[in-house]
């Protein structure tokens, strides 16, 4: 008989004990120490024998990776921002989509996986170190700042012009009903586009969009498109100007082969540009010496990059000289002679020199072939 009571005292303790050693919880290791120990006082009965107790530690589990919970507070994100957050997104390689300041879940999976990358809980919510984070690794200097550089403040970022700096004289706002200045800006919702394309548009087949609007002859090379097409009524010519796929600058000209009445194209245009047609003289720039250079020879403004679309110092200057510019021009007075629309943003140029990505690669095959 005792040796039955031994038996089942054992076989009780060792049901408890090991799945209370096999677990790291407190809880459950203190209740197995219990229930072992009541197994053990079956024992001494049974056997009127006085065994040393042995005492069993558990044996600690490896650490798991656990993502960090972020102590701060998720930053609230204006549209523009999050536009921008979205380019930089792109930018590291996750796919945020189109830049439209609209928070998808595209957008929200692209902003998990980079919190992920981080070693955070992806929320889709991005705090204010984390957002910094995300600048510092789109952002590169190509060069090292002098003493001037660090004196002058870096440029902020304006996407579109919130007003024109150029004005309405005291005598215009006198004698014309005119807007007021400080309501007039371009819609970051409704950016000003030429068949659905923008500034800061990522465009893998330029010409395959514009052959679904009619046009025919396409011409293709490094960061430039053109294409044309022509009517009974009209000549057109659209010119697309890239660096990498990101669009910069949109021109389309067109030329009226027969009455246009001017009233009446206004009319359209300002069912299309409701904004940008609200400007004076139709043209708008965060740039004072930017709007008063262009307005009025605004397909000067992108002649230079049309003709040298893959030269990095070409774009350079160009950014140097204009941040950005959005403008209608017509010529004639009664009947229209030919019309231009010219949208410009130097900021995907900026981004794309400061990311050494493109024609701003440092890095090339006949460079690493070279030996000396």
């Amino acid at each position: 008989m005792g040796t039955f009571f031994k038996t089942l005292a054992l076989v009780a303790t060792t049901a408890v004990v090991a799945p209370s050693l096999a677990q790291a919880d407190t809880g459950d290791f203190i209740i197995g120490l219990g229930v072992g120990a009541i197994g053990k006082t079956i024992i001494d009965h049974a056997t009127n024998e006085q065994q040393p107790s042995q005492v069993v530690n558990a044996q600690p589990q490896p650490p798991h990776s656990v993502p960090r919970i972020p102590s701060q507070q998720t930053v609230a994100l204006s549209r523009i921002q999050l536009k921008d957050v979205q380019y930089r997104l792109n930018l590291l390689g996750y796919n945020a989509g189109f830049p439209d300041g609209v928070a998808g879940k595209r957008t929200l999976r692209a902003i998990g996986k980079f919190q992920h990358s981080l070693g955070y809980v992806a929320t889709g919510h991005l705090t204010s170190s984390q957002l910094e984070a995300l600048y510092a690794r789109t952002i590169k200097v190509r060069r090292p700042k002098t003493q001037i550089d660090q004196a002058q403040p870096s440029p902020v970022k304006l996407p579109l012009p919130q007003s024109n700096p150029g004005g309405y004289t005291e005598a215009e706002k006198a004698t014309a009903r005119l807007p007021k200045e400080s309501k007039l800006a371009l819609d970051p919702k409704n950016p000003p586009n030429i068949y659905g394309m923008v500034t800061g548009m990522r465009s893998d087949r330029t010409a395959d969009l514009l052959k679904t609007e009619g046009y025919e002859e396409c011409v293709e090379t490094t960061g430039l498109t053109i294409c044309e097409k022509t009517s009974k009524n009209l000549e057109e010519t659209i010119s697309v100007v890239k660096v990498g796929k990101v669009i910069y600058g949109i021109s389309r000209n067109v030329s009226f082969k027969t009455a246009a009445p001017r009233s009446a194209v206004l009319t359209k245009l300002a069912e299309a540009y409701p904004n940008l047609t609200r400007f004076k003289k139709m043209a708008t720039s965060t740039s004072k010496s930017c709007l008063e250079r262009y307005t009025g020879d605004a397909n000067s403004l992108l002649a230079t990059a049309e003709a040298n679309p893959s030269d990095p110092e070409t774009l350079l200057t160009l950014t140097e000289n204009c941040r950005n510019f959005y403008a209608i021009e017509l010529e004639g007075s009664r009947n229209l002679k030919s019309m231009s629309i010219v949208l410009y943003d130097g900021y995907p140029i900026q981004l794309a020199e400061e990311k050494q990505t493109g024609i701003f690669q440092t890095k090339s095959e006949a460079a690493d072939e070279l030996k000396f």
